[in-house]
């Protein structure tokens, strides 16, 4: 059995049966040429071998390096010498990404080698790892050439095409490894990887799925789908995927990394260091570790962990601009403005070009009185900047011309600083006082750098003495109660917020915050008072009414909240956002169903891939009766936002009128899947009930 298992091309498919042939006459020939005993000796091949041979590339074939390693340690244990585990050994080293050690192997090799596919398929993914993908192509070639039924080649082939930007062509090869080797798991999470860099997620998350069906340890898969769920905010399932890899395998540093990456991004900074440290126990020298564990101090106010994090990622990247940059500004951070200089104008060295760069040097001129010179840094970040970050970038010029009582200057840029900070607006801000102070202005846009790297103890620290200055600085007034909002601190912010509008009437941004923070505080009617007030000061302002809007829907107010809705149409013509809240509406209360279809209809054209937008026509052509269409929409809805309980809810009901039992079955399901508490989760277990019922009562 074991015989016809070698035999057998499907199952052993890298060791040709022709290299079994010429084993075979060279054994026959010793054989002639040795006595009768020696011969019993030289053809008694050990059946445990055998089976070891057999199974270790049978693993190789399925991906399965982990447990070729194990069958070649076996091996080599039998026979030191084993040529054959040496080559399954530099296959998988360089799968596993031990370049090193498989250019070892093949050097040590060299001649030696028996089974030269195993050879050209180890040079073809040291070469795709450098990048050299033409002599890749070549070597997997060259692999294929000698093992016409090679999945591992044909998968590497998908890899270097796909890496290159030859979707196509990588599509070509994956499936073609599939076709080889059905149970290669790690071909559909090539196909996986080949999707998602076309943007395509729903088919990306499709190929990672099955990959997982048909191997739970293939971990790159897990890796992709954690990927698809960070960018889907799906954090919690993100986070569960990254720990199974880390659980499986304890050493893989990636997964801490991503790990790592994704708790400093949600704000989890003690879980962030841990990982960080995890990842240094593997490796000491691992750079982004340090740059992680830096940045989760720095936003703990750590400034002196942060600096000592981040110097030694640049003892290990001494020319990183990043590191250099992050370096500084902790400087800054922490007083040391000297030191800061000199960070930065390092950084400088390394690339001029950076907006951040100039923009941290202008603040450092400023604060040293270079008025100038910090302006020449604004203004050529200005032109190397997104026009994003343009707004920002005046706002920094205005409190420098103020420091120079430059008021008609200061005046004009603070008219293009609209919205450098979510909603801020300077209608009618009077810039002038008679106690303005140099500094004070200084001290705001070092403030307001603090503020957009979330140092808010600092942030606040630097409004404090800039107000100690200037006790009236609307600015520093304004950035400070922004800080304590989001330090959830909003008792201190509505003290701020009341104060700047007892200063400045007509400022808008804190009319906007304080209408947020009723809101939050559950007083309503106040919200509403608030945003009347912004109509009143900025009444081409469509969001205004939207919010209010919005607040009346929630209340039950729907004829108040149509009203609202209406003028945002009218101020926002070009905007779908009114269109989509007065079609959901109608369709909600099943009125005016016609005007409703055109409303939605128009705000499908004006945002043809909106998920909520595709919803809202969907259920509206659904109160319409019109289910096919409305299956048709939702359906699109579904493929563009998959974890929607809402939308998922609206398929089903599609489905059920359209008679489509089993399809409504699984949507009401997956509603209930994704959220038991969602608005019209009590009518999809009704749903769920009645057609279980239907289904059981047709079968009796």
């Amino acid at each position: 059995m074991k015989l016809k298992l070698l035999s057998n091309p499907k199952l052993f498919p890298l060791f040709p049966v022709r290299n079994l042939l010429i084993v075979s006459i060279i054994c026959l020939f010793i054989v002639q040429k040795s006595t009768p005993s020696s011969a019993v000796s030289i053809l008694r091949v050990e059946p445990s071998v055998l089976e070891l041979q057999n199974q270790a590339f049978y693993n190789l074939r399925r991906g399965k390096f982990i447990e070729v390693f194990k069958n070649c340690e076996e091996l080599l244990a039998i026979n030191k010498k084993s040529i054959l585990a040496y080559e399954l050994l530099q296959v998988s080293y360089a799968a596993i990404g031990n370049f090193d050690r498989a250019q070892e192997l093949i050097d040590s090799l060299k001649e030696a080698s028996t089974n030269l596919s195993l050879t050209h398929l180890s040079k073809g993914i040291i070469l795709l790892s450098q990048q050299k993908f033409d002599e890749a192509v070549e070597e997997c070639q060259a692999s294929i050439s000698l093992d016409k039924d090679n999945p591992l080649a044909l998968y590497y082939l998908g890899r270097i095409h796909s890496d290159k930007k030859e979707f196509e062509k990588a599509d070509t090869y994956f499936r073609k490894a599939v076709e080889s080797e059905p149970a290669l798991a790690l071909a559909y999470t090539g196909l996986g990887i080949n999707y998602l860099l076309q943007g395509n997620a729903q088919e990306s998350f499709k190929n990672y799925k099955k990959a997982l069906e048909i191997d739970q340890d293939e971990h790159m898969a897990r890796m992709g789908l954690a990927t698809i769920l960070v960018g889907l905010k799906g954090y919690a399932k993100a986070i569960e995927q990254y720990k199974l890899v880390i659980k499986k395998v304890p050493t893989f540093i990636r997964a801490h990394q991503s790990l790592a990456a994704l708790y400093l991004q949600l704000g989890r900074f003690k879980d962030a260091i841990e990982q960080s440290n995890e990842i240094l126990k593997i490796d000491p020298n691992i750079a982004p570790a340090y740059l992680i564990l830096a940045r989760a101090y720095s936003y703990t106010d750590n400034f002196d962990d942060a600096i000592k994090n981040i110097s030694r990622f640049i003892e290990i990247q001494e020319s990183s601009f990043e590191g250099n940059y992050l370096l500084g500004s902790f400087q800054m951070a922490s007083g040391d403005i000297k030191s800061a200089k000199a960070t930065i104008e390092k950084a400088e060295s390394i690339d001029a070009g950076r907006g951040n760069m100039m923009i941290a040097s202008a603040l450092l001129n400023h604060i040293e009185g270079n008025h100038n010179t910090a302006e020449v840094y604004l203004k050529k970040a200005m032109e190397v900047t997104p026009k994003i970050h343009h707004p920002m970038i005046n706002i920094f010029l205005t409190n420098l011309y103020l420091s120079q009582e430059k008021y008609k200057s200061a005046s004009q840029s603070l008219k293009l600083s609209d919205n450098f900070i979510n909603g801020f607006r300077s209608i009618n801000l009077d810039l002038k006082s008679d106690d303005v102070i140099e500094k004070s202005f200084a001290h705001t846009n070092l403030a307001i750098f603090f503020y957009l790297n979330k140092w808010h103890d600092k942030t606040i620290k630097m409004c404090d003495a800039a107000l100690a200055l200037h006790q009236d600085n609307p600015l520093a007034l304004y950035v400070k109660s922004k800080t304590l909002i989001d330090k959830k601190d909003f008792s201190r912010a509505f003290v701020q917020l009341k104060k700047i509008v007892g200063i400045q009437p007509d400022f808008i941004s804190p009319h906007y915050d304080l209408a947020r923070l009723y809101l939050l505080m559950g007083e309503t009617d106040n919200s509403i008072e608030e945003y009347k007030r912004l109509a009143d000061l900025d009444p081409e302002n469509a969001s205004v009414h939207l919010s209010i809007g919005n607040i009346y829907s929630r209340q039950g107010k729907i004829d108040e909240a149509l009203i609202e809705y209406k003028q945002v149409v009218a101020l926002a013509p070009d905007s779908p956002v009114g269109y989509n809240e007065l079609a959901y509406h109608y369709a909600e209360s099943g009125t005016n169903l016609d005007e409703g279809l055109e409303h939605a209809l128009k705000a499908a054209e004006l945002a043809p891939k909106d998920a909520a937008i595709l919803d809202t026509l969907g259920w509206v052509y659904f109160k319409k009766d019109n289910f096919n269409k409305a299956v048709e929409s939702l359906k699109s809805a579904v493929a563009t936002r998959q974890n929607s309980p809402t939308i998922r809810f609206h398929l089903g009901m599609a489905h059920y009128k359209n008679r489509n039992l089993n399809s409504a079955l699984n949507e009401f399901k997956n509603s209930l899947k994704i959220s038991a508490r969602f608005k019209e989760a009590s009518k999809a277990k009704d749903m769920i009930e009645m057609i279980e019922n239907q289904s059981n009562q047709t079968q009796k």
